[in-house]
């Protein structure tokens, strides 16, 4: 069975294939996807729930996004969420699906309706994206269930941050999982010390990215996260929103195997020497060298000594605590120094 991904082993880290828009709300491309996230050995691939008729009052609104080889597409925003809606049979076959990959399912509910229909396929964790974050009696529908709630920050501060964790707990919800997230090209705004913060305040932080930036996710790593998202799609090139900053298979794979090393780099606080280092000690540190002939009796002076590489016999620390003391035999000049 896969690791569970709500636990708070923060020696592992957690890797969540997003597929909720690069699915397309298609049955078939959803169970390609959640086999490869499977056969990449990830702990989760995270899909959304969308009505678009309870989602939407205004069914004129449109959406622009970029795309690939297209440039700029624009389309009613309606219709976009209506294909990416699933049956309730086709959501037991996608549970099934990551259920036989050892994965998690996670999935974004936006709409009210979505609590019932997902509390009946008994996933591990509730989940709600930035927008929904004031949507206060969709939260505390969710909570009922008692399980953990994976939120994306984005919109609210460390004080609403902290009323929402009160809110759901006191609702029956368990407990928050924090995904560190922010729509901005301004760099400036993007305040990623904040995850620090949370970390010392003893939330569960992950980073969810908005683009294919690798550094922006390396420096979550660095922060402390535990929990990193990205999103995956068959190919960039499939004109539908979200899919120009997706990864593809390959790309995902590199992806994925350089953000495991740079969490694996972390290690632990404590400085100490690699086993290389120790090992490369013996050659590249120095010991004492005789500068000329000494003698049996004789006592042992700091400037009949120099220190060169090999580092194996006295090192200059241990050198010094034998300044004063008797030589016991004759040594000729040009000799390593040994306290034998």
């Amino acid at each position: 069975m896969h690791k569970s991904f709500i636990s708070n082993n923060e020696k592992y880290l957690k890797i969540i294939a997003d597929i909720g828009l690069t699915c397309g709300g298609d049955l078939k491309r959803s169970l390609e996807l959640i086999d490869i996230a499977g056969n990449l050995g990830l702990d989760a691939v995270k899909f959304q729930m969308i009505n678009a008729e309870e989602l939407l009052g205004d069914k004129n609104v449109t959406y622009t996004y970029p795309t690939l080889f297209d440039g700029d597409v624009t389309e009613n925003m309606y219709e976009m969420f209506l294909r990416l809606e699933f049956t309730d049979d086709d959501w037991v076959l996608i549970k099934e699906r990551c259920d036989s990959n050892s994965l998690d399912l996670i999935v974004t509910a936006h709409v009210e309706s979505a609590v019932d229909r997902l509390n009946k396929l008994n996933l591990s964790s509730n989940k709600i994206c930035t927008w929904s974050l004031n949507h206060y009696r969709m939260i505390r529908s969710l909570a009922k269930n008692g399980k953990p709630l994976i939120i994306d920050t984005g919109t609210i501060n460390l004080e609403q941050l902290i009323d929402l964790e009160k809110f759901y707990k006191k609702n029956g919800g368990g407990d928050l999982i924090v995904l560190f997230d922010f729509h901005t090209k301004n760099k400036t705004e993007i305040n990623f010390l904040a995850i620090k913060k949370l970390i010392s305040l003893g939330f569960h932080v992950g980073y969810t990215p908005q683009g294919r930036e690798d550094w922006l996710d390396y420096m979550a790593i660095g922060l402390g996260t535990t929990i990193i998202e990205k999103r995956l799609t068959l190919s960039r090139g499939i004109k539908e929103n979200g899919h120009w900053k997706a990864l593809e298979p390959d790309e995902f794979k590199e992806w994925q195997k350089n953000i495991t090393e740079c969490f694996s780099a972390l290690g632990d606080e404590h400085l100490k020497a690699t086993s290389q280092d120790i090992e490369d000690s013996k050659k590249y540190y120095k010991s004492a060298w005789l500068l000329k002939d000494v003698y049996e009796g004789e006592s042992i002076l700091e400037s009949d000594f120099e220190f060169k590489r090999p580092g194996n016999k006295l090192s200059e620390d241990e050198f010094n605590v034998l300044i004063g003391t008797r030589i016991l035999n004759d040594l000729k000049k040009g000799q390593i120094f040994s306290n034998e």
